[in-house]
């Protein structure tokens, strides 16, 4: 029997020496078992084998608890892993998603800002690259780089300006109305009008560039402070007036022509493109498919008759033209002038034996230049026979014809009498608006006669 302290509780030692050696020990004291001391102490040296086996089983299960949570933690980690893949997965291709619309968008920009192409045998060339800025300095010309400049300029979106110049031989619309209007010799004029978007596109460079260049002096149409009395008054009362007419004149100045105009001012070749083709436009046909409209382009682009800019870029085209007609003419001792198509040559001689050699060398001079003469409309008028020069006679002063102011009175004696209502369907436009027009145009050549006709008429002015 093992010694003890009264002074020491069960429980104390019972918590001390385990609860299997106390509850051993009171059952020696009382009796109930007879073991000596040292059989407790081995029963104690079990004990505390037994406390250690089962602290190691304790951690063997422990570890072994451990390991199966491990098992449940790889197989989350697993799964864990899995969705991150297949959400990373899923991230790339967003991102590369976004990243091809990024780059789709890019793409468009730089084509709208900077496009290679324009449409079929108009797209050769087009690079932004070059040009000559202190040549657009000097002349006092805007800057323009590329697309986006125009539009910035024009204050037109980029793609606007992309949709007014792309050239397609076949399209859904058309930039121009386009109707005839009756010559005054008989045939029809085919008029070009731009529609609006493409009217402010032409205006722009029609007042920021065109209106810069300066043109030939002897240049007499489409200028300011510049009108057909200004033409015909240098060849009044001359012996003998030499009259030309360029045929197809704004049909036979073309794109390619028009691209190298701008070129020459400083532009590179990208803009220069984009500029001749808001500046031209093909000959279209209205043709239907499965009951839809297109318009179809036939032959190459050129100048349109009725495009604002058209005017200013015939007299600059024209430059090179007019100065070696002044310089023929000056040689001969003769005067020039031209107003638009018509070219005028005068001379106070009516027997001046240079005559045939104007009709050669001005022939040489105007196919050299890329132009045509007109067979039909080559005239040499003498003094003794009637001058005209742009609808006014010349013979000693400007006047109007007789044979157009008797016409013209009669016109006005039958709108008095039969109404503008059917004067107007008789000559296919408004008669009112004709009749005011025609005498302007006299008033402007003789305001004498024009005095006469408004005493009769006075609903004219």
């Amino acid at each position: 029997m093992s010694n003890t302290t009264t002074t020491e509780t069960w429980r104390e030692r019972m918590r001390r020496l385990g609860r299997e050696y106390t509850e051993l020990e009171d059952m020696v004291r009382t009796g109930f078992l007879q073991l000596t001391n040292d059989d407790l102490e081995k029963f104690k040296e079990a004990q505390k084998e037994l406390r250690g086996l089962r602290s190691k089983v304790g951690k063997i299960d422990s570890e072994i608890g451990k390991l199966k949570d491990v098992e449940t933690i790889i197989k989350h980690i697993r799964k864990l892993r899995i969705e991150r893949v297949r959400a990373e997965r899923v991230e790339r291709r967003k991102q590369k998603a976004i990243e091809l619309e990024e780059k789709r968008q890019k793409e468009i920009e730089r084509k709208q800002k900077t496009p290679t192409y324009l449409g079929d045998k108009v797209s050769k060339g087009l690079k932004y690259e070059g040009g000559n800025e202190q040549t657009l300095t000097e002349l006092q010309l805007p800057i323009i780089r590329n697309a986006e400049d125009i539009a910035n300029a024009m204050q037109l979106s980029m793609g606007k300006v992309s949709w007014l110049s792309y050239h397609r031989v076949t399209a859904k619309t058309d930039h121009y109305h386009r109707f005839q209007i009756p010559k005054r010799k008989g045939g029809f004029r085919s008029i070009a009008s731009p529609k609006p978007t493409l009217r402010t596109a032409q205006s722009w460079i029609l007042e920021n560039i065109l209106s810069k260049i300066t043109v030939h002096e002897n240049a007499m149409a489409f200028r300011k402070n510049r009108s057909i009395t200004n033409n015909a008054e240098p060849h009044q009362g001359k012996g003998v007036v030499i009259k030309m007419d360029l045929k197809d004149f704004f049909p036979s100045i073309q794109f390619r022509r028009i691209k190298g105009l701008f070129q020459s001012f400083g532009y590179n070749e990208g803009v220069s493109t984009i500029f001749g083709l808001i500046c031209t436009d093909a000959f279209r046909v209205n043709a239907k498919l499965d009951g839809q409209d297109f318009y179809v382009a036939l032959g190459e682009r050129y100048l349109p008759q009725g495009a604002c800019t058209s005017p200013a870029l015939t007299n600059i085209i024209c430059r090179k033209l007019d100065s070696r007609m002044t310089g023929l003419a000056k040689k001969y001792d003769y005067t020039y002038t031209r107003y638009a198509d018509d070219m005028i040559f005068s001379h106070a001689d009516k027997n001046n034996k240079a005559v045939a050699w104007i009709l050669k060398c001005t022939q040489e001079i105007i196919e050299g230049e890329g132009f045509l003469i007109h067979p039909d409309k080559t005239a040499v008028m003498r003094s003794h026979r009637r001058q005209a020069v742009t609808g006014i006679v010349v013979n000693e002063t400007m006047n109007v014809s007789r044979r157009d102011l008797r016409n013209f009175r009669s016109f006005l004696h039958h709108y008095e009498n039969e109404g503008a209502e059917i004067m107007s369907e008789r000559i296919g436009k408004d008669a009112t608006q004709y009749a005011k027009g025609y005498w302007a145009f006299v008033n402007m050549v003789n305001q004498e006669k024009a005095g006469k006709i408004l005493e009769k008429h006075g609903w004219l002015k």
